[in-house]
């Protein structure tokens, strides 16, 4: 399997050329032609990526770029593309706890107070904005942007004199690369439709 990377210069994007090893296809630019490939991984930007849309030519596709991202949806009518916003193996059991929090602590307060390092652009960020979702009611998303921090989210959950507190916390950002590498992996094959998870 052969990966091309959108994004390849950016500190994720090294860190998943790196992971891909010699299943590296090479970069794509913000011009010019895609490099032959099985599968693109988009971890750029929401500008980055409205330019490489109209440039594929029907390759699987993951993107990881958070912010307010163009519309995927004619894309994924001809090729499967999956959306996610955090490439770890332990936000999507993150996610089904907060669920199942929310849905057994009706009537508490609920918060979520995300942290990452000084360079992140967004907040609050795309893994937040799920955990929002899944609790499914309005919850304050309190965003800290400090040091070199990877990445880490807590759900607080607070009713009468008790509090419950879900975290997940990146301790190497290799983390990330190795979930987008597992992801590339996973949609190859697969066929036309928009995952997100």
């Amino acid at each position: 399997m052969k990966i091309a990377v959108s994004g390849a210069s950016g500190r994720l994007g090294r860190l998943v050329v790196a992971e891909a090893g010699d299943r590296f296809a090479g970069p794509i630019g913000r011009t010019g032609s895609i490099p032959d490939c099985d599968v693109v991984i988009d971890v750029s930007t929401p500008d980055g990526l409205r330019g490489l849309l109209p440039r594929l030519t029907g390759q699987p596709l993951v993107v990881g770029t958070t912010g307010e991202l163009p519309d995927l949806r004619p894309y994924a009518a001809r090729a499967p593309v999956l959306v996610t916003a955090n490439f770890s193996a332990g936000v999507p059991l993150l996610l089904d706890l907060v669920a199942e929090a929310a849905r057994r602590l009706e009537g508490w307060d609920v918060e979520i107070v995300e942290t990452h390092h000084n360079q992140k652009r967004d907040a609050p960020s795309g893994t937040a904005k799920r955990i929002a979702g899944a609790i499914g009611r309005d919850a304050p998303i309190h965003s800290l942007r400090v040091g070199d921090t990877f990445g880490t989210h807590t759900v607080v959950f607070a009713g009468p004199g008790e509090r419950i507190e879900l975290t997940h916390v990146a301790t190497r950002r290799e983390v990330f690369a190795i979930g987008a590498i597992r992801a590339a992996e996973w949609i190859v094959g697969r066929p036309p439709g928009l995952i997100e998870r």
